[in-house]
């Protein structure tokens, strides 16, 4: 085994698995997983209107260096999401515009950047969907190893190769490949049920009626005085 792993062959999900999910947000997956495996707020669209769901093509580099995200652009296929563990976060681009057209060229889903990136104005007009922490003029280094294909972190999540990486307006999930179908089939019910929810809701019906909320509450505040009491 070499010591930086340079990996072109993943197992990948189904494509009915990749297309499921992405018709289905990335709050009512983050409620079908129970909030595991979503990354951290700081992580957001900066392309708007644009969303990804594909397979992880992943990456590790050490801060602020460019040339392991260019070997895993290279590495990527068409589909894939490539996500970039950064090591640290320094104040440096590791993304722009000419890495933008190239991905989109190879047909990429998208980024997902724990990081920053460049060039936003020229990739908003390409609409290239890119997630990151922001911006900067800042350009990287290119001369360090990293790692392409490996487990990775990326906004406070481990990302494995081939997971399933999902984001829209609200940020970004990461569905594990073992567990794909299992988050998929929860999801959709979720969904079902949020719409009979939002039915209710929708005619008048409060969600104080609809959950008892009430008796939930007296309930507490019942608790609360004897607590207090004692």
């Amino acid at each position: 085994m070499r010591l930086f792993e340079i990996n072109t062959v993943i197992e990948r999900p189904e494509r009915a698995l990749v297309e499921g999910l992405s018709h289905i947000s990335t709050a009512n997956i983050s409620d079908a997983m129970g909030n595991l495996s979503t990354l951290d707020s700081g992580i957001q669209s900066l392309v708007q209107d644009k969303c990804i769901c594909g397979p992880a093509c992943t990456v590790v580099t050490p801060a602020g260096d460019f040339l392991p995200v260019l070997k895993a652009l290279h590495a990527a296929k068409r589909g894939d999401v490539l996500v970039v563990d950064n090591q640290g976060n320094p104040d440096a681009a590791l993304w722009g515009e000419i890495t933008s057209t190239e991905a989109q060229v190879k047909g990429l889903a998208g980024l997902v950047l724990d990081g920053l990136v460049r060039d936003i104005a020229p990739i908003r007009e390409l609409g290239f969907p890119v997630f990151a922490r922001g911006t900067s003029p800042r350009v990287s280094g290119r001369g360090s190893l990293g790692e392409v294909n490996v487990p990775v972190r990326c906004g406070g999540t481990v990302v494995n190769p081939g997971d399933i990486v999902v984001g829209d307006t609200d940020g970004v999930v990461v569905v594990p490949l073992q567990k794909a179908q299992a988050v998929l089939s929860c999801a959709q019910s979720i969904v079902e049920y949020e719409e009979g929810l939002r039915s209710k809701v929708g005619s008048g019906t409060s969600q104080v009626e609809i959950y008892n909320l009430d008796e939930l509450f007296e309930s507490l505040h019942r608790e609360h005085q004897s607590a207090a009491s004692e």
